[in-house]
């Protein structure tokens, strides 16, 4: 009796509206299979669900009848049958379940995982199962991941998300669903109302960078909704943060954010030196992250990041009166012209490449070494390497076409003493800023130095060689690249000269470079006609450029070059048009720089920015230096002798 009266009230509460008592609405109940916790059990904890965290092996034996959702989270997870059978009745019976990456489940069998640094997820819901937030087409990256290729699809299979090998797209891939499609291995889909299923991990999704960071938390809430019902009230806050919101159009504010950037980034240089600099200096990290989070080392010892880094410790030493930094400098250089250089015989002088690649030599790269060497002698005073510089300039010198330029690389196994000259007698080298660019600035700051006239013809000649094509360069990354590359040594070419003709290649370089600046201070990257030789490639060294247009700056090959130059380029002309560019580019840098609670990247920089999203992104297909990778030679410690050399200058003409 007291039931029907309980039902009848509530039925006229039903009609009224309002002023009656209301039913309570239990919280669903979700069952977290799971070795631990992760970055979604905490956004899934977040969504007012009642969860229950429990190890797949505990909840074999455990009633799941009293459950209203499940969820299987973890890498590789293979289900106990008893286990599993239980599970998909469930399931069967209309409660949802969500599965991250299982080899098997309700038909479904897939391979073992593989690695996706290769692939891309593209988005391919649209209509009713449309991703809000998301557009068909829509690209997400997801790091060095691993993903289950199902071996077929199954009936009633909707798919999400798909991934594709080698596409060539920034943001969005603007393809129809038959080509996205065609080869496509499934991503995310769902069967049915109550089944949903991932073939790759993204449990922790924060931990291991995935990007765009948007997308990504957009994909996040879509899935924790389906399960719970419900939006995450919160979401973990990324781990890495870049640069900093500080109004850096202040000078005080730039100055400290300045001086903040080159404490941490010399500290970064720091964790990768071997034996504080007498065995050189790691090349950095890698782009590949795994699943969990944890980034690979790039364990290889560069001549030219070894160079270069001293450099970095050397203007530290000075601006900051540091005996330890000058001390770790020191050994870098004794590293670079001590074992790293040849003794003797027909290659004496020449640079080797790495410790591993150990008979042969880019010329480029080499310079690179040898730059801040001569910084030394110019700008400090110290010519104590000097003999060595110009004995590794010399071996250059006597292996460069005629034209003023020299071919890519040259190895010992492949030249003996008539090869080398044979390559003296050409009239021809390769008329590229990638491959002889700085080659050309280390001979100008030689000749600066010591006034060796053979140092400034060749330059000179290789210069103008490289400029009567321009903007028809041998291009490597981009035409970008090119232009970032031209700007040191051209400004050299015109101190050492001072004749207009070179005074308007440097202006004229500068100009044409200017016209893909971006508004953060960055430069887009640019290739007229797709002409570089990994412009638009995919399966291996590729440019971040896809499309012309694509807001992405390159720190490796392209911008952070620039720190350096625009430096020199206004101490050379006097020009405050350079200095404002050094500010420029310098605030881009400060905006980039990564700042984390982990010591292995705080104070770095990754190879590509998205200067719309303001976070790391890009085109991830480079077999050897994508997207988040962080070389200590090329890119930081370019970025901070850039971000130095100013106060170094000025200390000079103090002098």
């Amino acid at each position: 009796m007291k039931n029907r009266i309980l039902l009848g009230v509530l039925a006229v509460c039903a009609l009224l509206g309002e002023g009656c008592v209301t039913a309570e609405k239990k919280p669903m109940k979700c069952l977290l299979l799971a070795d631990g916790s992760s970055d979604f059990s905490t956004v899934l904890e977040s969504c007012g669900a009642q969860i229950t965290h429990m190890k797949p092996k505990d909840a074999i034996l455990t009633d799941l009848s009293s459950y209203d959702a499940y969820c299987i989270l973890g890498s590789n997870v293979v289900i106990d049958p008893r286990l599993r059978e239980r599970l998909e009745a469930e399931c069967a019976r209309g409660k949802k379940c969500f599965t991250e990456a299982l080899g098997s489940w309700s038909g479904i069998y897939s391979a073992p995982p593989v690695d996706t640094t290769r692939r891309r997820l593209v988005v391919v819901s649209e209509g009713d199962s449309a991703i809000p937030g998301l557009s068909f087409g829509d690209l997400l990256d997801d790091g060095s991941n691993r993903m289950v290729r199902p071996y077929y699809n199954i009936t009633g299979m909707k798919i999400l998300l798909a991934y594709r090998e080698h596409i060539i797209a920034h943001r969005h891939w603007n393809a129809n669903r038959d080509e996205i499609m065609k080869g496509a291995v499934p991503g995310l889909w769902t069967v049915g109302e109550n089944l949903m299923m991932s073939s790759f991990e993204f449990h922790n999704y924060n931990r291991a960078r995935y990007a765009p960071r948007e997308s990504w938390r957009r994909l996040i809430v879509f899935i924790a909704k389906w399960i719970t019902g419900n939006e995450p009230a919160s979401l973990p806050e990324p781990l890495v943060q870049y640069g900093t919101d500080a109004d850096l159009t202040n000078d005080a504010i730039f100055e400290k954010s300045r001086q903040n950037a080159i404490e941490h980034g010399i500290k970064w240089l720091e964790r990768y030196l071997v034996d504080e600099g007498r065995g050189g200096i790691r090349e950095g990290l890698r782009h590949a992250i795994n699943p969990d989070g944890v980034q690979s080392t790039a364990d290889s010892i560069r001549t030219d990041c070894s160079g270069e880094a001293a450099g970095a410790f050397r203007f530290y030493s000075m601006l900051k009166k540091n005996s330890h930094a000058r001390d770790i400098a020191q050994n870098l250089s004794d590293f670079v012209f001590g074992p790293m250089q040849v003794k003797g015989g027909p290659f004496d002088g020449m640079l080797r490449w790495t410790d591993t690649a150990w008979q042969v030599c880019y010329q480029d790269d080499a310079a690179r070494a040898m730059l801040p060497a001569l910084y030394n002698c110019l700008y400090l005073g110290d010519k104590s390497n000097f003999p060595a510089v110009c004995k590794a300039l010399d071996f250059l010198v006597k292996t460069t076409a005629k034209d003023g330029c020299r071919v890519a690389r040259t190895d010992m196994p492949h030249l003996n003493e008539n090869g080398l000259r044979s390559l003296a007698e050409a009239e021809h080298g390769l008329a590229s800023a990638h491959y002889n660019a700085y080659y050309h600035a280390a001979l100008l700051l030689a000749y600066l130095v010591g006034g060796n006239q053979t140092y400034l013809d060749v330059a000179r000649r290789g210069l103008e060689t490289i400029m009567s094509l321009y903007p028809e360069t041998k291009r490597e990354q981009s035409e970008t690249e090119e232009q970032c590359r031209l700007i040191l040594p051209l400004a050299l070419l015109y101190q050492a000269t001072g004749e207009e003709a070179h005074r308007t290649m440097l202006y004229r370089v500068t100009d044409d470079l200017m016209t893909h600046r971006h508004p953060s201070g960055g430069i887009a990257e640019w290739d007229t006609g797709y002409k570089a030789s990994c412009s638009r490639e995919s399966r291996g060294e590729c440019s971040l450029l896809t499309e012309n247009g694509d807001p992405v700056a390159d720190l490796l090959y392209s911008t952070n070059w620039l720190p350096v130059g625009f430096a020199v380029a206004y101490h050379v002309t006097g020009d405050k048009k350079f200095q404002t560019l050094w500010r420029d580019v310098a605030t881009f840098c400060l905006k980039s720089q990564i700042h984390s609670n982990d010591p292995k990247t705080d104070g770095s920089w990754c190879r590509a920015f998205d200067m719309e999203l303001g976070e790391a992104y890009g085109c991830p297909h480079d077999v050897g230096w994508a997207v988040l990778c962080s070389e200590s030679g090329w890119t930081d410690a370019e970025i901070l002798m850039g971000l130095m050399l100013p106060d170094i200058l000025a200390r000079m003409k103090k002098r």
